[in-house]
């Protein structure tokens, strides 16, 4: 990103490392979305194609956001290995607005054991940062009926705003969210390690 180091950082929790994801992360990436297949399908939009597929494309659609300052894509890793999820801010403004949408799904057999929230604290500890993104706010939106991820956003310490009507399409169809955001100002440290890569 401009401004940011060439390479994305990395960023330690008490029980994760996230990491840009990478081509040795292939079959894990294809194995969890395989498996998670059913707990993200309500919440997410279609993407036409195989989880390979996906795979190709999120790799790819990092590098570019990188290269280009408008994005940072994240994986939450295990200490054995496994992906326990996915954080990306993206549209990531600089100047005059400074801020980024940011979204997340789970790792579905390790739902409800904290690890999504501790893997957006990270990055919402590194998007606020001077020594990260140096952002002035981070948004989300989260579709009312999607609890979890309403919990999520909750407990990361994201402020709701209100509704927006019919926002963005998600199982091919236009669904209301809830808009939450997170000023720098709102923000006090999770205590999340950057490392430069």
């Amino acid at each position: 990103m401009s401004m940011l180091p060439q390479s994305q950082p990395q960023l330690r929790t008490p029980r994760l490392v996230l990491r840009a994801l990478r081509e040795d992360d292939r079959d894990e990436f294809v194995r969890v979305h395989d498996a998670s297949f059913d707990l993200h399908g309500p919440w997410q939009p279609i993407f036409e194609g195989t989880h390979l597929q996906r795979f190709e494309a999120e790799l790819a659609r990092g590098r570019v956001e990188w290269a280009e300052g408008i994005g940072a894509r994240f994986i939450a890793v295990l200490p054995d290995g496994r992906h326990a999820a996915y954080v990306n801010l993206s549209q990531l403004f600089r100047r005059f607005f400074l801020s980024a949408i940011m979204g997340w799904r789970v790792n579905s057999e390790v739902a409800r054991q904290g690890y999504c929230t501790e893997a957006v604290r990270a990055v919402i500890d590194y998007a606020l940062s001077p020594a990260g993104a140096a952002l002035h706010r981070v948004q989300c939106a989260v579709v009312p009926t999607n609890a979890a991820s309403l919990r999520v956003a909750e407990k990361a310490g994201f402020r709701r705003e209100g509704l927006a009507l019919r926002y963005l399409q998600i199982a091919g169809e236009w669904r209301d969210h809830v808009l939450f955001a997170k000023l720098v100002d709102e923000h006090q440290s999770f205590g999340t390690i950057i490392e430069s890569s």
